[in-house]
């Protein structure tokens, strides 16, 4: 992960990408002074707001709770990912970038996507979600379920370049 965190911040970042079993973001409270009994309140605290200074969670602060509400960022599974699972998202959404370009009739459906990929869901979540700011807003059909970070995208020949672009400047 990001060697410049604490020790106790890495771990939670790791702890949390890894609860995250559909690859989407989760959501993390008071719950984690469970998970980390070892740890304060305080010590759980200051980790998180490390992780929120590099973007991997959001912080929302409740009056009267120990610890702030937590959500998982699609950063932290990029920052995560290769040690949980053996599996980089950048090098996946590359991948679906590709089959987007060569079949663009594969991104109507989230689903279909998947499919064509053969990954599990856990793997191929935070690969699209990498590839949803390389479309048009118009063009993505947004979440209305809990299942994927879109729905699908209907890909016109701007969007086509930009995958094509995303493609060269990864790879």
């Amino acid at each position: 992960m990001y060697e410049h965190l604490s020790e106790l911040a890495q771990r939670l970042g790791m702890h949390m990408a890894r609860a995250c079993t559909d690859g989407l973001p989760g959501h993390f409270g008071d719950d984690l002074l469970d998970d980390f009994p070892d740890e304060t309140g305080k010590s759980l605290g200051i980790a998180l707001a490390e992780l929120e200074a590099d973007g991997l969670v959001t912080l929302s602060h409740l009056i009267g709770r120990g610890l702030p509400r937590a959500r998982t960022t699609w950063p932290l599974f990029v920052a995560c990912d290769a040690a949980i699972t053996g599996h980089d998202p950048v090098e996946d959404s590359v991948v679906l970038a590709r089959m987007l370009i060569e079949k663009p009739d594969l991104g109507g459906h989230a689903k279909k996507l998947e499919e064509a990929a053969g990954w599990p869901r856990r793997r191929f979540n935070p690969a699209l979600a990498l590839l949803v700011p390389y479309v048009a807003d118009g063009r993505t059909r947004k979440p209305i379920q809990n299942e994927y970070p879109v729905l699908g995208f209907i890909l016109a020949e701007e969007d086509v370049v930009a995958l094509q672009r995303y493609v060269r400047d990864y790879t």
